[in-house]
């Protein structure tokens, strides 16, 4: 009987160790995604800056995938990123490559950090979590209730990996043979467990979206000693597997994106695998590796984690000159489709979501593109009513299809950027792109107006004297000069050239007042058809209005101020 009780107490209790080990890393993956995703947030404009000066250079890109990465907690946050500026077109395969090779070293400043006994004092830092969390119930929104709710994910961390190191500290831990049997098996031949124990690495990975967490795990099992002093290569056997599976974001990042997005997917997953299987063949051959690198580094903790950045070091040193060959690799895998749709959006992704400020810069540039086909739009529709072309009616109609899919497109992903904690000068951008598009939009329409113009003027066969002709392609080349000087302030959010803008919109209103008074006059003397009346006045009545909708784009960024 005191057997069968002493066994069942055994049972509640690894049942009770079990369960603070889970919450503990629970705490740790709410607070590390707490942390991740608010440093995204308040540092998203040095992150553009950061990946706008990458140009050419590979060092500056790896030395920039490796600083966004530290900013943001998450190598696989900063591969997603690039992956949708990939997609974006803001970004060549080349650059994108080296950012990556960065980002993983990046990834292991915060196990190095752990590694330095940061852990030890995590008790004090286990306060933040409330500090935090109070503070972001104090600001409702903005970048105060940003880092509010970093300072709580830096104390969740600290939490989980207390309550984890704890546990293992316990005497059912520390005294159980099975756990310590089932961490330390083997398996013949060797290179097989090596594999073996890539794969849990792997997939263990995989399911926590983080490397970090999960060699934030073993350093913890190592401090307590539960691997023993002395961990042989069995440990970096998972380690390799890490960074094989934090790839898995980015791969399914990769979904349903351009061709170039699944290619630079391809080479994060490539760069980490081949960087990987290169060290399995070496630790395979230096069976007396880890004892080596222990006698150097004298610290388990420390030993795992600089073993984790030299990897990701000599890999980029390796692959670094080979960018080029990645390239062709992933081109020849991912091949081109040969009828591959046309992407209505061309700067915006949705994996920029999480930075709003980026997501708002590429809207911006959507718009332009937008308020340029627009402006091609009218000129097809204008130049065939010059040239009594009804042919163009079925292009216009379609391209004004197309510009209605876009901003509709453009629109959802505004709704998406406004939804999320942006500041107060990133709102009004936003408001003002929503009154831009609607102007755009409304020039699209007017097209379409000029188009049934045509098919009137062909179908009753009206005539309109070469002066008036003269005339009409002059007000449209003031209302081509209107939109530069238009969207020259929109891009800029200057206000310099309003009076110029002004005076150009005036000579239009004149036009359409010479024009409509002229063609009465005509009319008065008899010289002039009646029936060309409700065309020609709604004509010029619709370009005006053009040149309304134009000065109200520029005028849009008023709200700035």
């Amino acid at each position: 009987m005191d057997n069968l009780l002493s066994g069942t107490s055994i049972v509640f209790h690894s049942l009770e160790v079990v369960l603070w080990v889970v919450a503990g890393l629970g705490a740790f993956l709410i607070g590390f995604k707490l942390l991740s995703e608010n440093l995204q947030s308040v540092a998203n404009k040095g992150l553009r800056k950061l990946f706008d000066k990458t140009s050419k250079n590979k060092l500056a890109g790896v030395g920039i995938g490796a600083g966004a990465t530290v900013l943001m907690q998450s190598s696989g946050a900063t591969t997603v990123m690039v992956i949708g500026f990939v997609n974006a077109g803001m970004m060549t395969l080349y650059q994108a490559t080296a950012i990556i090779m960065g980002a993983n070293i990046g990834t292991t400043i915060t196990t190095i950090l752990f590694a330095v006994g940061l852990t030890s004092v995590g008790k004090y830092f286990m306060v933040l979590s409330f500090a935090g969390i109070f503070l972001s119930m104090l600001f409702k929104q903005g970048k105060a209730k940003s880092w509010s709710l970093t300072v709580a994910g830096f104390g969740l961390v600290f939490l989980g990996l207390t309550l984890i190191s704890l546990c293992m500290k316990s005497d059912f831990i520390q005294n159980s043979d099975f756990i310590r049997n089932m961490l330390k098996f083997e398996i013949n031949p060797a290179w097989l467990e090596s594999i073996i124990l890539l794969l849990i690495g792997a997939a263990i990975t995989a399911v926590m979206q983080s490397s970090t967490a999960v060699n934030g795990i073993m350093l913890t099992m190592l401090a307590t000693g539960l691997f023993g002093t002395e961990v042989g290569n069995r440990i970096y056997f998972i380690v390799l597997g890490t960074n094989i599976g934090t790839c898995v974001t980015a791969l399914i990042s990769s979904l349903g994106a351009s061709t170039n997005a699944k290619r630079a997917a391809l080479i994060h997953f490539l760069f980490n695998t081949f960087g990987a299987i290169i060290f399995l063949f070496v630790l395979n051959i230096w069976h007396g590796f880890g004892d080596f690198w222990f006698r150097i580094i004298g610290n388990p903790e420390m030993e795992l984690a600089l073993f984790h950045l030299a990897f990701n070091l000599i890999c980029t040193l390796i692959f670094l000159p080979m960018t080029g060959v990645f390239v062709k690799i992933t081109e020849a895998v991912v091949k081109e489709k040969k009828e591959e749709e046309k992407i209505r959006i061309t700067y915006m992704d949705e994996r920029m979501l999480a930075t709003p400020t980026v997501a708002i810069a590429q809207l911006q540039k959507e718009a332009v593109l937008l308020g340029n086909r627009c402006m091609d739009n009218l000129k097809l529709s204008f130049d065939g009513f010059i040239n009594k072309d009804v042919s163009v009616a079925d292009e216009v109609a379609k391209e004004n299809d197309e510009i209605n899919l876009t901003s509709k497109q453009i629109t959802d992903y505004l709704i998406k950027v406004s939804g999320a904690t942006v500041s107060v000068h990133d709102d009004t951008r936003i408001s003002i792109l929503y009154h831009a598009i609607g102007d755009m939009l409304r020039i699209s329409e007017i097209s379409d107006n000029i188009v049934k113009y045509t098919k009137t003027t062909v179908e009753k066969e009206l005539v309109f004297s070469d002066n008036v002709i003269v005339s009409l392609k002059e007000m449209y080349q003031n209302i081509v000069d209107l939109y530069k000087i238009a969207i020259e302030i929109f891009e800029t959010k200057s206000g310099e050239k309003y009076p110029e803008l002004e005076y150009i919109e005036d000579c239009i209103d004149g036009m359409r007042k010479a024009l409509i008074d002229g063609h009465i006059k005509r009319l008065n003397e008899g010289s002039c058809d009646a029936r060309n009346s409700a065309v020609f006045i709604n004509l010029v009545s619709n370009l005006e209005r053009v040149g309304d909708h134009i000065t109200f784009i520029a005028h849009s960024i008023d709200e700035l101020n």
